[in-house]
């Protein structure tokens, strides 16, 4: 069985319904709520997807299977294995938080003999703030827009920060406009669950004191670029980074992040306690040295690891 890989397998797990994880795989095992936003994005045939509910394990192939809640985004899930002959666990996290959201499943971590993680942020210098701190951001951000008569202009990707986006402005009232692609998610997360007003799309205009969520790729399209007051936003944990917003040509970066920061991801692993650890994508080899420093044996899965002399 293949962990997200990027082609199509015979047997595959998929944590979550964003394209670098997912393929069109023969058989795919999935999350209840992940199947549905893969049916619905991806135009997945269901005979294909092998879909479970968090935290109900079931057997096979000599395995006990298990998929937990992962926090990333709505629907998203880590998959934890133990071998019936001998009790050997792993757990594999594929994309994560620890951090609370609106939107997405409080994450859950189970104890394993093997873990491996993804460490997107896996520097020391990458800890987020708090959630509270960076809605409060978002909020005034929106708010000084407004009151200025400006455009507030929020984006994010389609299916996991968009929707925290609105699920925020919703909790506070705030109306807002989204883009096709994003409403489009939207509303498939409602289907599957998701507690969030019907969407109102983006068209030509955006109605005075509403605010516009969109994809990062639709600060390209020239009617948007035609608004003359308007301010933008990316949510982005990359945020972090103090030149971010030239990166991204917006106003501001405003550090909003489906994924584990360093803390957390340190966490991860006390809390998991594994006796080894594979890391994949992000600061893979330099979060590998830094648990090694910890005492855990920890390894990039790509390899070419710099290894310590003492």
């Amino acid at each position: 069985m293949w962990l997200d890989p990027p082609r199509a397998q015979e047997w595959a797990f998929v944590s979550h319904a964003h394209f670098d994880h997912f393929a069109r795989h023969e058989r795919a095992l999935t999350g209840r709520v992940n199947a549905e936003l893969m049916q619905a994005r991806f135009n997945m045939a269901e005979s294909r997807l092998d879909s479970h509910e968090y935290e109900q394990p079931w057997e096979e192939r000599g395995y006990r299977f298990e998929l937990l809640p992962a926090g990333h985004i709505f629907g998203s899930a880590m998959l934890h294995l133990t071998r019936l002959s001998d009790g050997a666990s792993l757990l594999y996290t594929g994309d994560y938080k620890l951090r609370p959201g609106l939107t997405a499943e409080s994450a859950v971590l189970k104890p394993a003999d093997l873990l491996i993680m993804e460490t997107t942020f896996g520097l020391p210098r990458y800890v987020l703030p708090s959630v509270a701190e960076i809605q409060g951001q978002i909020l005034r951000f929106v708010r000084e827009a407004l009151q200025e008569d400006y455009l507030p202009v929020l984006y994010g990707y389609s299916l996991g920060k968009a929707q925290e986006a609105v699920a925020l402005l919703q909790q506070h009232g705030i109306p807002c406009v989204q883009h096709a692609s994003v409403a489009k998610m939207s509303e498939a997360c409602r289907a599957a669950g998701l507690a969030l007003v019907a969407p109102e799309i983006y068209e030509s205009e955006v109605p005075s004191g509403h605010v516009l969520v969109a994809p990062p790729s639709a600060a390209k399209l020239k009617k948007l670029q035609n608004v003359e007051r308007k301010r933008t936003a990316m949510l982005s944990g990359w945020g972090l980074n103090p030149a971010a917003h030239y990166r991204y040509r917006t106003d501001t970066v405003i550090p909003l992040s489906d994924h584990a920061d360093y803390a957390e991801l340190v966490e991860t692993v006390e809390r998991v306690a594994p006796a080894l650890v594979y890391t994949i994508h992000g600061s893979t080899k330099e979060f590998s040295a830094d648990l090694r420093q910890r005492g855990v044996e920890a390894w990039c899965m790509r390899g070419y690891d710099q290894l310590e002399l003492f």
